[in-house]
């Protein structure tokens, strides 16, 4: 699978924002407050989706760091990637009460019945957190 590109349509700091990715290794760097780790959230979040927490884990979960940050009516976005000689859009709505899911065979021109072999096999078999350890590189933390 290959990301092409992403359109971000409330998500943190970013509302209507496209960004396109090209062969090869593709980096995303800015300075401080930039919005490179929002991006690196919602790629992950647009593949494997993102679920708000329940009470007080709910105050620092990721849903809630990512909520937009204005228009807070659009908490959704677009991610299009090549596999298989196919393009396919995965459109997600995130916000709580009007969660929605849709991946488009562009390429064939049709929605597709986003199913956990489709998934699995458009993901190449990683899980969420197979796709955190090794093909996502994020922001290095301190150890202590």
């Amino acid at each position: 699978m290959k990301i092409l590109d992403i359109y971000i349509n409330g998500f943190g700091k970013f509302h209507g924002r496209n960004l396109t990715f090209h062969d090869g290794i593709n980096i995303v760097y800015g300075k401080n407050e930039a919005g490179k780790s929002t991006i690196h959230t919602f790629i992950r979040s647009m593949l494997f989706g993102i679920e708000r927490q329940r009470g007080r884990a709910s105050r620092n979960d990721l849903y809630s760091r990512f909520e937009p940050w204005e228009n807070s009516g659009t908490y959704e976005g677009q991610i299009r990637v090549e596999h298989k000689e196919h393009i396919y859009r995965i459109e997600r709505t995130f916000q709580k009460n009007k969660k929605e899911f849709k991946v488009v065979d562009e390429t064939a021109g049709k929605e597709i019945e986003p199913t956990k072999a489709f998934l699995d096999d458009l993901l190449c078999g990683l899980s969420e957190t197979s796709y955190i350890n090794t093909i996502s590189i994020g922001q290095l933390k301190k150890c202590y």
